[in-house]
């Protein structure tokens, strides 16, 4: 600002030539001699406001200057017409490389934001959507593209998400689940917000969403673990109960049969006393294995073996409608309770034959390498499971069967037995093509 007394003078002299000027050559020189001196004072850092004062103080001077009983005709001339305005164009001239300057930054500083709003629009991992004011598609990001599986026309092309009206008043919330384009589906949690003009009036909304798919298969896998914990431990209580009881019962009635004329009602019923003992003690051992109360008794054993062992128990839970194949493509030796893991495998079986029990068909067991664990796949032709079934088949005490026909602990036990053997289970099962049960052991 310490240059501005320096330049009045210089401005004074361009205004006074301006003014008196009698040809256009010579009034656009002065215009162009305000215009560069306005550039220096905009690199000594003199603002617009400084040039208004510059030209109202330069123009104060000449019309007292012109005013005095000594000013000639041209003078007072000039002084009436800066009174009418006259000088306002080289005004405009000083002003305007400021305006154009403030313009720039203004269009420069836009550019960065507009730059930082782009960058964040097409690289946040989380899903936009842009709507106009009557709820249509106008913009979408490339998280979403990649979620829904679509190219950016294709989004646009599709009806929107949510029905018109959307309401203008407040930011809302939703969870919906979305269709990609391979039929799949996913769930989004979205933020929509309403975008409004200085009048208040909708421009547009703004959609913000983050794909909780994942999110929702972990909570729900947590809720099913806690459930199973809660199961498990009131049948881990409940089974030890029962079981002495049950040896009580057992053991009166082996006694009682000593005593029972051999061939007798008497030593009949008692034997179906002993045989309904001896179910409900293998239920126990279920509810105890499914707890994880009974201590599993781990040894190498090959596969070969253990399935030879096991073949006739599965051949005799088989009805004579029903097939049993094996397709052993590999031999390994696993470390396993071979009780256990004879119960699992009889579980899957009597599961797969009951829902082939109508119509019949084939049982195949495969067994294969997967990387480091033995894979042994159970595959039927039955009536395979909604998705709503095959969602909860290792929940306990869940079963499809008539009262009577299961308890609902069979595969919650085949569960809890393989994954204390260090493995897991998979279920893969189309309705009317055929169920596969995938039992993953380590070597």
């Amino acid at each position: 600002m310490t240059a501005l007394p320096l330049l009045r003078p210089q401005y004074r002299d361009i205004l006074t030539r301006y003014i008196l000027a009698e040809t256009d050559w010579a009034r656009e020189s002065a215009l162009f001699e305000a215009s560069e001196l306005s550039k220096a004072m905009l690199l000594n850092g003199i603002d617009t406001d400084w040039a208004t004062d510059l030209h109202r103080n330069a123009q104060e001077e000449l019309v007292l200057q012109w005013s005095v009983p000594g000013a000639d005709e041209a003078q007072r001339e000039a002084r009436d017409r800066l009174a009418l305005g006259d000088a306002l164009p080289l005004l405009l001239a000083l002003k305007m490389p400021h305006e154009l300057a403030r313009q720039a930054r203004q269009e420069s500083r836009w550019r960065v934001e507009n730059g930082k709003l782009q960058a964040l629009f097409e690289q946040t991992s989380d899903l936009m959507l842009v709507l106009d004011a009557q709820g249509r598609v106008q913009d979408a990001n490339p998280a979403y593209c990649k979620a829904s599986g679509l190219r950016k026309a294709a989004v646009l092309a599709e009806p929107p998400p949510w029905p018109a009206p959307l309401p203008s008043g407040h930011t809302w919330h939703d969870q919906r689940e979305h269709q990609r384009s391979d039929g799949s589906r996913y769930t989004v949690a979205w933020s929509i917000s309403p975008i409004l003009d200085r009048e208040g009036q909708l421009i547009s909304h703004v959609c913000t969403g983050r794909d909780v798919t994942r999110q929702q298969r972990i909570d729900e896998g947590l809720r099913q673990n806690n459930q199973l914990r809660a199961v498990a431990t009131l049948a881990c209580g409940m089974a030890h109960d029962f079981n002495n009881l049950l040896g009580s019962i057992m053991g009166l009635t082996e006694l009682s049969a000593l005593d029972a004329s051999e061939g007798s009602r008497q030593a009949q019923n008692l034997g179906k006393v002993l045989q309904a003992s001896q179910k409900a003690a293998n239920l126990v051992r279920q509810l105890l294995d499914f707890s994880r109360q009974t201590p599993s008794e781990p040894h190498p054993i090959q596969v070969s073996v253990w399935l030879a062992h096991m073949q006739g128990l599965i051949r005799a839970c088989l009805p004579p409608n029903i097939t049993w194949r094996e397709e052993l493509e590999c031999d390994p030796i696993v470390r396993i309770d071979q009780v256990q893991m004879e119960q699992v495998m009889l579980n899957i079986v009597s599961n797969a034959a009951h829902a082939m029990r109508a119509k019949g068909g084939i049982i195949a067991l495969r067994s294969w390498l997967d990387g480091d664990q033995l894979r042994l796949d159970v595959i039927d032709t039955g009536e395979g499971m909604t998705p709503e079934v095959q969602a909860r088949i290792f929940e306990p005490f869940f079963t499809t069967k008539p009262v009577g026909e299961g308890t609902g602990l069979g595969l919650s036990a085949a569960h809890g037995i393989v994954t204390q053997h260090g493995g897991r289970i998979e279920v893969r099962s189309l309705q009317g093509r055929g169920t596969t049960v995938s039992v993953f052991l380590p070597l």
